[in-house]
C-alpha cells in the first residue's frame, strides 16, 4: 500500500508511578580494620613523599589514585581529608588534597579500627585497597603509549588539567592562572585554552624536556597528540554541460544541514542554489574548500544517493546548506583546539535556524579505550542538549596499526576479524552518546582495473555488498552502549593480489561513494570517495528530510524516528563466521553481546514508512517529559485484527531516545538514564501496580513480552540513549493489552546537572504487511481518539 498518512501522535498515561528506589551496593567489611589502617597509612606516606617531588603550580596541593573494592562513597571522601576529583575506571578514582587533609587523612588510617574512635564513615576506608600517585605513564594518552612524542625540535601537545569545581569557580581561576604563569617560566608557549564544567584543556609548543615535564605536573591529568584525521577522496568526471540549468531552490522553510568541515565551494553547480550561509572558524581561511573533503560531504548531505540522481540525472534540492569551515586545507585541525572551534560554530549556525549538524571527522589519536568520553565527544554532547541539535558523526576509518601490525599481511585475508580488534576501535567523537554515530557498509566491490580485466585476478576486496566497508570502526561505546548507531554506504577497497607481500596495501578506485567535486572545471563535477565520512552524511540527508516532514521534532524524535526505521542487513550478520560469533557471546567480558552489533549498531535504515505511514505500517510519536525515579505508561492502541489469533507475521518496533547531562570525570558519564519495557497486562492498573514504588516485588516480576520474539535485550539496548528492539509476532490473542514502560532513574552525581523534568521522544511502529486488506491506520486512530476521549473524561472527574 502507499504511504498516504501522516504518522499519528500517542499520549502517555495520566498516572505516573515513582519508580522503587534501591539501596547502594553493599560496602566491604574488614575483618582486622585496625591492620588494614596501618597497610594504607604505609602506602599513603610513600604516595605523599612521591607526590611532593612532582612538580605544582600551587604548593601545597597533591593529587592521588586510589584503588578500590566494592562501592565507594565519592561523595563523603572530604570527611576523611580528602577532596573526590575524578572517577578514572570501576576500581580506581582520583582525590586531592592539601597538607590539612593530608594530616586528616594520615591520622584516620591511623585511628581505623581502634575502639571508641570517632572516625564517621569508616566504610569509605574499608573499601580502599591501594594508594598511588598519578604518574607519567597515567598521564600519556594511548597515542602518546603507542606513538611516542614527535620526533622533531618543537611539537604541540593537547594538556587536560584535572578539573577542579567547574568552570567560573574561584579555585578553577586560580589554578588556570597558576598554570599558565608556570608554562610562562617554562617558555611553553599556550596557543589556546578550553575551560568548561568537566574539561579544562591547553593546547601548548614544547620541545623534549618541556614535554617531560608535563608528563610529571601534579596538576596534568593527560597528556595528548594533537588530533590528525587522515581525510582522502579519489576524483570521478562527468561533463558539466549534461546538468539542468537553473536547478530550483528548496522551499523557503526547509531544514537546514550545517557541514562541519573543510568549507564548502558554494559555487557548485549542484550546491549553489541551496546555499545558505557560510562562515570560516579557522583565522586567516575563507569558508572556500581548498581539499575537497568538504563539498564531497555536502554533496551526499544535500542529495543523499547521488548516484541515483547521477544516473537519473534529476536533482531536486530539498534542503538548506550551511557552510562552518572547521578544518584547514589538509582536512586537518587547526592550532586552535578543535572543541573551542566546535562550539563558536554550532553556536552561530543554532542561532541561524540550524537543527542538523554533520561532522564527518575523527581523531584518530584518540581511540576509545572503555573508560572516559572527553575531547570533541563530550562537546558535541554538551551542544546538542544545549541547543537541542541532531549531530551526525562519523565511526572514524581504520587504516592498520603498526603496532601490534595489523593486518598481519593482507587485509583480504584477515577480513573480518580484524574488524574487532582492538586497534579498530571508534575514534573521538564517536562514542559520544548524544549524537548519531554512523558506520560504513560496502556498495561496490570492482575497481577499474576489475571492470575492465575481468578474466585476470588483479584487485579483490575483503568485503562485497552489504558488507561493513574494511576501513569501518567498531564500538562500543560507554558502558557498553551500542555504537555506531547506524550503516550506510561509505564505499570499499581492494587489494593488489598479483604483488606478493603486498595485500596490506590498499585500492580504492571506482569503490567509493558518488559526490560534488570541489575543482568542477570541464569534466570534474562529481568525484567518488571512501570512508566514513561518507557514510554520514547520508544519515544527515534523511534527517533533514525528516524535519522536513515534521518541522517541531526534538532532537531526540530525529535520532529515535532514524533508528527506527533501522534493520541489520542479514550480510553484516553473516560477515562473520559462527565460531566467531559464538566465541564473542559467550566470552565473560561479552557475554550476551552480538558481534554483528558491535559494528552495525541498529543497521541500515529501511526509507519506506520512515516519512509516512501506511494502512498497513503505522507509526506513533510521543515527545515527553519525566522526573527522576518515576514511571510513565503508554497503551499500545492495538486493534484486534492486529492481535488475531491467525498465523501471519507482524512487527512491533519500539525506539526511546533522551539526552542526558554528561561529566567526563564520572565512569557512568551519562547523569541519568532511561529506559523502557514492553509489557502485557490484564490492566492499565494492573501494570501500574506492578511497577508501584510501594510494591515489595521487583519490576522483573512483570517480565517484558514475547522474549523469545525480542530482537535485542532489554539490557542490552538500554546502555545506549537511543534504545531500540523489534518484535515480531505471528500468533496473539485479541484480547491481549500491551503496555510501554518508561523509567528514568538518575545517579547519585546527577541531580545536580539534570533537569527536573527530562525530555524523551518515544516512536512505535505497529506493522501488519503481510495482510494486504489490513486498516491498520484507521483502526489505530480510532482508538487513539478513543483513548483520548477517556483521558479527558478522567481528568474532568479528577478536577471535580
Amino acid at each position: 500500500m502507499s504511504n498516504d498518512f501522516q504518522h499519528l501522535v500517542i499520549h502517555r498515561e495520566n498516572a505516573a508511578n515513582p519508580r522503587r528506589t534501591r539501596g547502594g551496593a553493599s560496602s566491604i567489611t574488614r575483618d582486622n580494620r585496625h591492620q588494614h589502617g596501618q597497610n594504607l597509612n604505609a602506602y599513603f606516606q610513600t604516595a605523599t613523599a612521591n607526590a611532593r617531588q612532582q612538580i605544582a603550580t600551587a604548593s601545597g596541593s597533591y593529587v592521588f589514585k586510589f584503588r578500590y573494592e566494592g562501592s565507594l562513597d565519592f561523595a563523603h571522601l572530604n570527611v576523611h581529608g580528602v577532596e573526590f576529583v575524578s572517577q578514572e575506571d570501576k576500581c580506581v578514582c582520583v582525590v586531592f588534597a592539601d597538607e590539612i587533609g593530608l594530616a586528616k587523612f594520615s591520622d584516620h588510617l591511623a585511628r581505623l579500627g581502634i575502639v571508641d574512635n570517632d572516625i564517621t564513615y569508616e566504610a569509605i576506608l574499608d573499601a580502599i585497597v591501594g594508594i598511588d600517585n598519578w604518574t607519567a605513564q597515567d598521564r600519556s594518552s594511548w597515542a602518546l603509549r603507542h606513538k611516542g612524542l614527535p620526533q622533531t625540535d618543537v611539537f604541540c601537545l593537547d594538556v587536560e588539567l584535572w578539573p577542579l569545581m567547574v568552570a567560573h569557580h574561584p579555585e578553577r581561576r586560580r589554578l588556570c592562572a597558576s598554570f599558565t604563569r608556570w608554562l610562562q617560566e617554562q617558555h611553553i608557549p599556550q596557543l589556546d585554552q578550553l575551560n568548561l564544567d568537566s574539561l579544562l584543556l591547553y593546547r601548548v609548543q614544547v620541545n623534549q624536556q618541556q614535554a617531560a615535564l608535563l608528563l610529571n605536573h601534579g596538576d596534568v591529568r593527560l597528556v595528548d597528540l594533537i588530533p590528525t584525521t587522515g581525510l582522502s577522496y579519489q576524483q570521478l568526471n562527468r561533463d558539466i554541460n549534461q546538468l539542468p540549468h537553473n536547478l530550483a531552490q528548496p522551499a523557503l522553510g526547509a531544514a537546514k544541514i550545517c557541514i562541519l568541515d573543510s568549507g564548502i565551494n558554494s559555487n557548485h553547480p549542484l550546491l549553489r542554489s541551496a546555499m545558505a550561509e557560510s562562515a570560516s572558524f579557522i583565522e586567516g581561511l575563507e569558508a572556500a574548500d581548498e581539499n575537497g573533503h568538504g563539498t564531497a560531504v555536502a554533496g551526499i548531505a544535500l542529495y543523499g544517493d547521488v548516484e541515483a540522481c547521477n544516473a537519473s540525472n534529476y536533482w531536486q534540492p530539498e534542503l538548506w546548506l550551511c557552510n562552518a569551515r572547521v578544518l584547514d586545507a589538509n582536512a586537518e585541525f587547526d592550532v586552535q583546539t578543535i572543541e573551542k572551534t566546535l562550539q563558536e560554530a554550532v553556536a552561530y549556525f543554532a542561532e541561524q535556524g540550524c537543527r542538523i549538524f554533520n561532522l564527518s571527522l575523527g581523531n584518530a589519536n584518540a581511540p576509545y579505550e572503555g573508560k572516559h568520553v572527553a575531547g570533541i565527544a563530550y562537546v558535541l554532547d554538551k551542544l546538542a542538549r544545549q541547543f537541542d541539535v541532531l549531530f551526525v558523526v562519523s565511526a572514524g576509518n581504520f587504516n592498520g596499526s603498526q603496532d601490534p601490525p595489523v593486518p598481519l599481511t593482507s587485509w583480504r585475508e584477515e577480513y573480518p576479524d580484524y574488524l574487532m580488534h582492538e586497534t579498530s576501535v571508534i575514534i573521538d567523537p564517536a562514542p559520544a552518546l548524544n549524537v548519531l554515530t554512523v558506520g560504513s557498509l560496502v556498495r561496490h566491490n570492482a575497481t577499474r582495473v576489475a571492470q575492465h580485466r575481468r578474466a585476470d585476478i588483479s584487485e579483490l576486496s575483503p568485503a562485497t555488498e552489504n558488507q561493513p566497508s574494511p576501513f569501518t570502526r567498531h564500538g562500543p561505546s560507554v558502558r557498553g552502549a551500542l555504537k555506531p548507531d547506524l550503516m550506510a554506504h561509505g564505499g570499499n577497497f581492494a587489494v593488489p593480489m598479483r604483488r606478493e607481500g603486498q595485500h596490506w596495501q590498499t585500492i580504492d578506485t571506482y569503490l567509493g561513494v558518488l559526490s560534488c567535486h570541489h575543482q568542477f572545471i570541464g569534466n570534474t563535477l562529481l568525484c567518488e570517495s571512501s570512508g566514513t565520512s561518507f557514510a554520514a552524511p547520508y544519515i544527515s540527508h534523511l534527517a533533514g528530510r525528516l524535519l522536513n516532514a515534521y518541522p517541531t521534532a526534538s532532537a531526540n524524535m530525529l535520532r529515535a524516528m532514524l533508528v527506527n526505521h533501522a534493520n541489520l542487513p542479514p550480510e553484516v550478520a553473516t560477515t562473520f563466521p559462527d565460531a566467531m560469533q559464538q566465541a564473542y557471546k559467550t566470552a565473560p567480558a561479552t557475554r550476551g553481546r552480538e558481534i554483528a552489533r558491535e559494528v552495525a549498531g541498529y543497521g541500515l535504515i529501511d526509507e519506506d514508512a520512515l516519512y509516512r505511514s501506511s494502512e498497513n505500517v503505522v507509526v506513533l510519536m510521543a515527545e515527553e517529559s519525566i522526573a527522576n525515579d518515576a514511571h510513565q505508561f503508554f497503551e499500545l492502541p492495538l486493534p484486534p485484527e492486529f492481535l488475531r489469533t491467525q498465523k501471519a507475521m507482524r512487527e512491533l518496533r519500539i525506539t526511546l531516545a533522551h539526552m542526558p547531562a554528561v561529566r567526563t570525570t564520572r565512569v557512568d558519564y551519562a547523569a541519568s538514564r532511561m529506559s523502557y519495557h514492553l509489557v502485557l497486562g490484564a490492566s492499565l492498573e494492573e501494570v501500574q501496580s506492578s511497577f508501584h514504588h510501594a510494591s515489595q516485588q521487583e519490576v522483573d516480576s512483570m517480565p517484558e513480552a514475547a522474549k523469545p520474539n525480542r530482537e535485542i535485550s532489554a539490557t542490552l539496548r538500554g546502555k545506549g540513549t537511543v534504545q531500540s528492539s523489534v518484535w515480531r509476532l505471528k500468533k496473539r490473542k485479541p484480547t491481549e493489552k500491551w503496555f510501554v514502560v518508561v523509567t528514568r532513574q538518575d545517579k547519585d552525581w546527577g541531580g545536580a546537572i539534570s533537569l527536573e523534568l527530562e525530555k524523551y521522544a518515544l516512536v512505535i511502529t505497529v506493522a501488519d504487511r503481510e495482510n494486504e486488506q489490513a486498516q491498520l491506520y484507521t483502526q489505530i486512530q480510532a482508538r487513539i481518539a478513543l483513548q483520548e476521549q477517556q483521558r479527558e473524561q478522567q481528568r474532568q472527574r479528577t478536577r471535580n
